[in-house]
């Protein structure tokens, strides 16, 4: 899934995708910003053309590259959207 984040410091956006996403946090693939950093990450489903916007801190780095990122204070009606696509994908 694409998504983009940036640091509260960061002008621009950094453009990215993620491998593993759900409610709590996501893999941000490739470069990432150190363990600690707030960062804003924006993502939009394939299910909608609205974009979410979902605080996050990076908790942990990849050796091979890459961050687990772990959302922060979001908006519970933005919880559950993301619980229902997410739940969409494993439903039979």
């Amino acid at each position: 899934m694409a998504i983009r984040y940036r640091t509260p410091a960061g002008t621009s956006w950094v453009e990215t995708t993620t491998r593993n996403i759900g409610v709590g946090g996501a893999f941000l693939e490739g470069p990432a910003p150190p363990v600690g950093t707030a960062i804003t990450i924006e993502l939009t489903l394939p299910t909608s053309d609205h974009v979410f916007t979902l605080p996050a801190v990076v908790r942990w780095a990849a050796a091979e590259g890459g961050a687990g990122v772990q959302f922060k204070d979001v908006d519970v009606d933005i919880l559950l959207e993301l619980n229902d696509y997410f739940g969409s994908l494993t439903s039979s």
